[in-house]
């Protein structure tokens, strides 16, 4: 059995969307034009990685509470939004350098449909936001031994 993938559209786009966010925001820095902007939210820093066992994504979410934040899971794609709310200045500030985002913000991550949607779980710690997805134990492409009979 081979180990090529077949890319679709949908995981061509993802990638290429992030590199225009990243172009963008290198040459007009973090608060690039609203015109570009698909959206009016902005994308806390993520790593997706997988187990044997799970699909697991951290989200970096500092100064947050974890009720402010939202986790969906539909049709093999994980959706995490949520709010974090700027907190006023005590004094009067300039600004040197202001690169930490406030308001909403979402993250769409495309997942493998061989999730075990019932145990999936949550847990957030010190910012940072941890959700696994246990794999379907049922799914395709597991190898099992078969007795010949």
């Amino acid at each position: 059995m081979s180990d090529f993938k077949e890319w679709t559209f949908k995981d061509l786009l993802g990638p290429l969307d992030e590199e225009v966010d990243f172009f963008f925001s290198s040459f007009f820095g973090s608060s690039y034009p609203a015109v570009y902007r698909k959206e009016l939210c902005w994308k806390p820093p993520t790593d997706v990685y997988e187990t044997d066992t799970d699909f697991v994504v951290i989200l970096e979410l500092a100064q947050m509470k974890s009720e402010e934040v939202s986790i969906t899971y539909e049709r093999g794609v994980l959706f995490i939004r949520g709010v974090r709310k700027a907190v006023p200045p005590k004094e009067p500030r300039r600004y040197q350098k202001m690169e930490i985002n406030y308001g909403p913000f979402e993250r769409r991550i495309a997942v493998s449909e061989d999730v075990d949607i019932e145990n999936l779980a949550a847990h957030y710690e010190d910012g940072f936001l941890e959700i696994k997805l246990p794999k379907r134990h049922d799914a395709f492409g597991i190898a099992i031994d078969i007795e010949v009979e």
